[in-house]
């Protein structure tokens, strides 16, 4: 009986990401795996906005188990008999653990921060072992925290200029795949909840009591501080881009083999810059400070859409068109060290092999009985 939280996150709309999802559950489903469905934030539009062009739902059948919010369940074509509610609230109303009575269409909605997603998912677990799945999207992916991985959904909607997206792509596995530091049980332990410098031996020489976040005057202090010999300076919330650029400048002032600690590599997703970001993590290395952090959420897999809506001015409307899928899934795979997918041409088999090897055995030691 295994147990997993996974994560799917778009990059951009019509990147794939609900295809996706819907071809994931569909196989866990023929391979008759337990999965429980759920959103970050609010997904499942009839129709984009933005283009006019028909964005599919998620189909469910009777016995699948979703949590999402009350009223999307009065969206949704597909029956339910409703199985808990829960404390959780959203803008769309509480959130609802629900049973598929008759197949249909469903709307997911869930929490955006990350301790209510946590609360969810919980939740989920209690009913038994299975694949928790959170659709999300990269714009709102600081609660994918609470998972094991994720897989990211990207393609030409994102943008049609092939090596500039598999660029982007690459930055995005990097971080998300960065490793934990030295002495990482030890840091959770204590984990401060404003910015703090340690040495070798994990004494505090300094803290800042700006709170969780890193900023530019925050960055200049700790550049002085750490010179006398820190040697993890431990940032637990998002660290701004000025100060992360601002360290990457002074980093011939900081020690060698010092760690710039974050808490997870969301903290860098979640300013959705990503080759910036892995430029400035760079350059501190070439200096001998390396970035790490304590709980690593990788990144499983890419899954690859090479469609994207082109813009007619003759007609004033979009079109669907397409970049060479050949072309961009080659692209990809020469720079990110994760299985890569078009999940229309191949399938999704070896997807789901691949995030199945990737689960554990379930441990809950109560479950609920409805």
């Amino acid at each position: 009986m295994l147990e997993m939280r996974l994560g799917i996150a778009g990059t951009a709309k019509n990147t794939g990401k609900t295809t996706t999802t819907a071809a994931v559950i569909d196989e866990l489903r023929r391979r008759g795996i337990p999965f429980y469905l759920t959103s970050i934030g609010y997904d499942g539009e009839n129709i984009d906005n933005v283009t006019g062009l028909p964005k599919p739902k998620l189909r469910v059948e009777a016995g699948d188990i979703i949590a999402t919010a009350e009223k999307c369940i009065k969206a949704s074509t597909a029956v339910f008999s409703i199985l808990q509610e829960t404390s959780v609230r959203t803008p769309l109303g509480r959130i609802l653990v629900a049973r598929v009575e008759k197949a249909g269409l469903a709307v997911t909605a869930g929490p955006n921060k990350s301790t209510e997603v946590g609360e969810v998912a919980q939740i989920l677990s209690r009913i038994g072992p299975g694949i928790t799945l959170f659709d999300g999207a990269l714009n709102r992916i600081a609660p994918m925290i609470e998972t094991d991985g994720f897989i990211l959904a990207t393609g030409a909607s994102r943008t049609p200029d092939i090596p500039r997206l598999a660029k982007e792509t690459e930055r995005i596995w990097r971080i998300a795949n960065l490793p934990t530091v030295p002495r990482a049980f030890e840091l959770t332990e204590r984990r401060p909840e404003t910015v703090t410098l340690f040495d070798s031996d994990l004494e505090v020489l300094a803290h800042w009591t700006g709170g969780s976040l890193l900023s530019e005057e925050d960055a200049a202090s700790a550049v002085k501080a750490a010179s006398s010999g820190g040697a993890y300076l431990y940032i637990p919330g998002i660290i701004g881009e000025r100060a992360f650029a601002y360290l990457a400048e002074r980093a011939a002032e900081l020690p060698k083999q010092m760690f710039l600690t974050l808490a997870d590599p969301i903290k860098l997703l979640a300013f959705a810059n990503p080759v910036a970001h892995y430029d400035w993590i760079v350059k501190l290395k070439r200096h001998g400070v390396l970035t790490g952090v304590l709980k690593r959420v990788p990144l499983l897999a890419v899954t690859l859409n090479p469609f994207f809506p082109e813009f007619r001015f003759d007609t004033e409307s979009y079109r669907p068109a397409f970049v060479d899928p050949i072309r961009l899934q080659v692209a990809v795979s020469k720079q990110v060290q994760a299985p890569v997918y078009n999940v229309v041409k191949q399938g999704i088999k070896g997807l789901v092999d691949n995030i199945l090897s990737q689960a554990r055995l379930w441990e809950h030691p109560t479950t609920t009985r409805f």
